[in-house]
């Protein structure tokens, strides 16, 4: 693991990236995140840790300068509303030559690194290198930190933020999955297979017996992937897995299909992600 580019001045936030290896489909691939560390970040103290996932067609770069989060996440440390909390900006691409125009093409992309790269290779990179409650990166001690992370994204970010609700509820506590419905059932899935999408979701809290979470979903008021956000969420809301406390659902007032929107979400539920 090696960290590059760090930009930073003394007693300010700061942004690194972090490089670490994951397997796709049998080959090798050198891949970075964006770190930002938040003011005054020590490694004699403990801290949160929410991975942040960019749409289709962009960087993990793109997504943070697009959504002015440095900016936000300045300012939610300064107020105490996300304190002590580093956030991660990783890509599910496992090169820049996976990008393309289609994204339907990416939803294998996006599955495989929910199952496989996110608790395998990036988070015992980013949580192996930095101070976060995690005491190792053993399987157990991950999950024994799991109050502590959070994983979220942007449309099919979003997606990807199910599949990691689906595959990995004793990794994280919080799930932020922002202008993108599920597709573990179809593509589509939140409008296509809403009830199906549902229960499916369901079987994973049915299989994690007594292991608290919360799903912080979100979209734009003026975004098309609420038609198939909220048909999900009502779904949802009908099972008895789900309540308004481990479910809540935010539509963001005049808020398009963008990065800034998700920003807005995000800082709309900062104070709820480990509270």
């Amino acid at each position: 693991m090696i960290l590059i580019n760090s930009n930073h001045a003394e007693a300010a936030s700061r942004t690194e990236m972090i490089r670490y290896q994951t397997e796709y489909q049998g080959r090798q691939y050198n891949k970075q995140a964006l770190v930002y560390l938040p003011t005054d970040y020590t490694n004699t103290k403990k801290y949160n840790v929410v991975y942040l996932l960019h749409g289709s067609t962009e960087s993990s770069q793109d997504f943070f300068r697009d959504g002015r989060f440095k900016r936000l996440l300045d300012r939610l440390n300064q107020n105490g509303r996300l304190k002590d909390t580093i956030v991660v900006f990783p890509t599910y691409y496992p090169s820049r030559s996976f990008v393309t125009s289609n994204y339907y093409r990416d939803n294998r992309l996006n599955r495989a690194f929910a199952q496989n790269e996110l608790v395998n290779d990036l988070i015992p990179a980013v949580e192996g290198h930095y101070s976060t409650y995690a005491n190792g990166t053993s399987k157990t001690e991950l999950r024994n930190s799991r109050k502590h992370r959070a994983f979220g994204g942007f449309s099919m970010g979003s997606i990807t933020t199910w599949y990691v609700f689906e595959y990995q509820l004793p990794y994280f506590s919080t799930y932020l999955p922002m202008a993108g419905d599920s597709w573990t059932i179809t593509d589509d899935g939140g409008a296509a297979a809403s009830t199906r999408t549902a229960q499916r979701l369901a079987k994973t809290v049915q299989d994690n017996p007594n292991m608290k979470f919360k799903i912080l979903a979100g979209v734009g008021a003026d975004d098309g992937t609420s038609g198939s956000m909220t048909p999900q969420i009502n779904a949802m809301r009908r099972l008895s897995e789900f309540d308004k406390q481990n479910l809540k659902y935010y539509q963001a007032p005049n808020g398009t299909h963008t990065p800034q929107t998700i920003a807005q979400i995000f800082n709309h539920y900062a104070n709820q992600i480990f509270n």
